[in-house]
């Protein structure tokens, strides 16, 4: 699916609100919840950026996020990770490819993982979900042209 800018603009303004969810619930310690993602692939998934509470103006913590619509069969799940050594969105991408591609193989193993991702379903569909998710993830880390503007 690909869409305008205005929907692309539309689907990132709608998602704000469950961001900020997300970081309350969560109890994320955090400053400013940035109005607007980082990084984002409309309607799949975004990359948001929380300040640091005892850093202001420098990200305390990324919070990834997908569609919150209900419009996706398997929508990519919700998930942070402090921003310690990952300066930047990409590097933060990665990180959460490595975060999921090592929690699936846990999984695989009868492994079972304790608050986010929270990925619905049995173990072994949890794991196939979070596996096939942490490759997209990591393609699209590696996808050059997506981050030119990042340069």
């Amino acid at each position: 699916m690909q869409l305008d800018e205005t929907d692309d603009w539309a689907w990132c303004e709608q998602l704000y609100p469950a961001v900020v969810a997300y970081v309350t619930t969560q109890q994320i310690q955090h400053g400013e919840i940035c109005d607007w993602p980082e990084w984002d692939c409309a309607p799949y998934l975004s990359l948001w950026a929380v300040e640091d509470p005892d850093d202001p103006g420098f990200v305390g913590h990324w919070i990834l996020a997908g569609d919150s619509s209900g419009t996706q069969p398997q929508p990519v799940p919700f998930d942070h990770l402090p921003a310690t050594d990952l300066a930047e969105p990409r590097e933060a991408l990665q990180a959460f490819a490595k975060k999921w591609a090592a929690l699936a193989a846990g999984a695989v193993k009868g492994q079972d993982w304790q608050g986010s991702p929270v990925v619905p379903g049995d173990l072994a569909d949890r794991a196939r979900q979070l596996k096939r998710q942490a490759e997209l993830l990591q393609q699209l880390a590696e996808d050059d042209e997506l981050w030119q503007d990042d340069d």
